[in-house]
């Protein structure tokens, strides 16, 4: 290649860059004025709506489902709010704590799945659930520098962030999926009798495996992010409480002990509610063998209210 081309080449380059550049810009402002508006769904509106009610909130649940399903935080406070998000872990939810108002009482209740604590595949790479305000926010673009410290596309590209979010955005600006303004994040199962008959016909035919690790060393990465809540909560005037949540059957016990024990010696309250319901387990307040029915959820939360009425 000569000069002349190389010098054609690099302008080429040169003007694709600083034309999808600006393009990008474009796009990532038109779909943060549309963004913003959405105020349901879990592709943004339920972050969206946490933001603008934080500041507010004297309860406040983190976690995957089995915390989105489970916990009824208006039994709690009537100002509390569930922020649970189906398929996230503890970064996200380590995130979100730490855009809670500083020197504000708030009690933070967030579920932990004992074995998740001791996977070591775990990356935090949950976090990146909030990448649709990277360029908006420096705490979510601090955590999420901490796990994609070579993600160079999200900085220059900024509508990245909007992958896999564009139809759920514009779903719920047309057609909300609910009405934000009497909701408070908690999204119980309602199982019907197909359903119930599903999980019994699985219960009676399916053989429970003892489901134990190898070992019980917990990822760093996790521990990093439960000192991270624990530090900032202690310093904000925040009660962090750490639960699990209940399971029709915990066919392992060594990570419940030792997830437990580690806790304790981190000095974060704890409490295991994986058994409660194994002297009364009726069939109808379960959808699987993870996720609580209505039922069960309304039962579960109002353990959670009596917790914390004998322990303000």
């Amino acid at each position: 290649m000569d000069k002349t081309d190389l010098k054609t080449t690099l302008k080429l380059i040169i003007y694709i860059l600083l034309t999808t550049f600006i393009l990008d810009k474009v796009i990532y402002i038109t779909f943060n004025l549309i963004s913003d508006k959405v105020l349901s769904g879990q592709a943004i509106g339920k972050l969206n709506h946490y933001i603008i009610t934080k500041d507010t909130i004297d309860v406040v649940a983190f976690g995957n489902s089995r915390t989105n399903r489970h916990i009824n935080t208006q039994k709690i406070s009537s100002s509390g709010f569930n922020m649970g998000v189906d398929g996230t872990s503890i970064a996200y939810s380590a995130t979100l704590i730490k855009m809670l108002p500083k020197n504000k009482e708030q009690i933070i209740i967030v579920n932990v799945d004992t074995k998740n604590a001791f996977k070591d595949s775990y990356s935090g790479d949950d976090v990146n659930r909030l990448n649709v305000r990277y360029h908006r926010d420096k705490i979510i673009k601090r955590e999420i520098d901490n796990v994609n410290l070579d993600d160079y596309i999200q900085k220059f590209y900024w509508s990245k962030g909007y992958n896999g979010k564009v139809l759920g955005i514009l779903k719920n600006v047309f057609m909300p999926k609910y009405d934000y303004r009497t909701y408070y994040g908690y999204d119980p199962i309602y199982v019907n009798e197909t359903q119930k008959q599903i999980f019994q016909n699985y219960l009676k035919y399916s053989n429970p495996e003892i489901d134990c690790l190898d070992s019980y060393n917990m990822n760093s990465l996790y521990r990093y992010y439960l000192n991270e809540m624990k530090v900032f909560c202690e310093e904000n005037k925040k009660k962090l409480i750490l639960i699990t949540a209940p399971l029709y059957r915990d066919s392992c016990k060594e990570d419940n002990a030792k997830l437990i024990k580690m806790l304790k010696e981190m000095g974060i309250e704890y409490y295991d509610y994986s058994d409660l319901f194994v002297k009364n387990n009726l069939i109808q307040y379960w959808k699987d063998e993870i996720h609580l029915s209505n039922e069960g959820a309304e039962i579960f939360s109002d353990t959670l209210q009596k917790l914390l009425v004998t322990n303000p």
